[in-house]
């Protein structure tokens, strides 16, 4: 029995010394793992933000990002993927779809995030990192630093301030129209009230509206254009540098 058992092994001893000697890949009856030549399977990831500038428009921002890179193939498509807004906030997170450790390194990328509003002075927490607006500029909330809104240039309150200040009724109340914490675009009745509620006999209101054009110079805002008319026209006249896409959809007022 013992020489059977003996002879029985001599194939399986045979078959590990010729693979030893001879580099064979394997012998017959043994079962090797076959390889696998199916591509990884990209899956969608946060990059890192390193930047953000105000822009193009009022209700867009762009977001400079380091996405991964490499081989063709191993990653795509950096994207805004899912966006939250509220009065003080907008919240969004920017991913790529990327295979990982088929994209050994790293290259700039540059996504515009588009709000539903003007974003004036609103807080944006992309990927988790809260960017605050000062002086036109975006910076990034350092950590255990309280990050709050600074005072707002676009405040409803401010705005009727401005109102109270200029040569109309002091019935008068300001439409925003647009804000984006350098530029304010409203428009202003000259005397809705003139004649108090119901009229008087022999009196004509002058209800005529206006809009303004706005700067704000440091410590308040600046009327640098008023006009009934549609368009840019009268503004770009005044100053140049106005957004033109804060005006061009402008209809003339009544």
């Amino acid at each position: 029995m013992e020489g059977w058992r003996a002879v029985n092994r001599l194939p399986s001893v045979l078959c590990a010394l010729t693979v030893a000697v001879l580099g064979m890949a394997g012998c017959a009856g043994s079962s090797p793992k076959p390889a696998s030549d199916a591509p990884p399977v990209p899956v969608t990831a946060p990059v890192q933000v390193k930047g953000v500038s105000a822009g193009p428009g009022a209700e867009s921002v762009t977001v400079s990002v380091t996405a991964q890179t490499g081989a063709s193939g191993c990653s795509a498509d950096a994207r805004i993927d899912g966006r939250e807004e509220t009065g003080k906030v907008v919240y969004a997170t920017v991913v790529q779809d990327t295979t990982g450790t088929g994209c050994p390194s790293f290259a700039p990328a540059k996504v515009v995030l588009t709000a539903e509003k003007p974003l004036g002075n609103r807080l944006l927490s992309i990927n988790q990192q809260v960017w605050v607006r000062r002086n036109g500029a975006y910076t990034l909330c350092g950590s255990g630093k309280k990050c709050e809104v600074p005072p707002g240039h676009c405040d409803p309150d401010l705005a009727q301030d401005v109102v109270a200040h200029m040569d109309v009724s002091r019935h008068s109340r300001g439409n925003v129209e647009s804000c984006d914490g350098t530029w304010m675009v409203m428009t202003v009745p000259d005397d809705p009230d003139a004649c108090g509620v119901g009229g008087r006999p022999g009196c004509q209101s002058n209800a005529r509206v206006r809009r303004y054009f706005l700067r704000y110079e440091g410590d308040g805002w600046a009327t640098v254009a008023r006009t009934a008319a549609g368009g840019c026209d009268d503004v770009l006249k005044a100053a140049p540098t106005f957004p033109r896409s804060e005006c061009a959809g402008l209809a003339p007022l009544a």
